[in-house]
């Protein structure tokens, strides 16, 4: 860019004001995407959500499908634990797994 002397901006002089920009939307307070609609969520009616986070909460289960995993997720004490518990299970249950079946045979 070329230096002019006094020149300070590209918008000096001009005789309307320039629009300012901003969105027409507001966030998604699960996510922080913007939405232009949104509902109390499924899980927490204090939550404005939009389309992004909305689903039916009555297709989650309440108990996991596997007992053993159920069980063990349950002796958990952190985060930590539960991504190794779920990562170790799945490899040898057969049933959260039906891979580990084909590959032990």
């Amino acid at each position: 860019m070329e230096h002019f002397g006094e020149f300070i901006d590209y918008d000096e002089g001009r005789k309307e004001p320039a629009a300012p920009f901003f969105a027409h939307a507001l966030p998604c307070e699960s996510c922080g995407a913007p939405c232009e609609d949104r509902q109390p969520a499924s899980w927490d009616r204090e939550l404005l959500v939009g389309p992004c986070c909305q689903f039916d909460i009555s297709q989650i289960p309440d108990v996991p499908i596997c007992e053993d995993l159920y069980r063990l997720v349950m002796r958990c004490r952190t985060v930590g634990e539960v991504a190794d518990t779920y990562t170790a299970h799945r490899q040898v249950c057969r049933k959260c797994n039906p891979e580990a079946l084909r590959e032990a045979a």
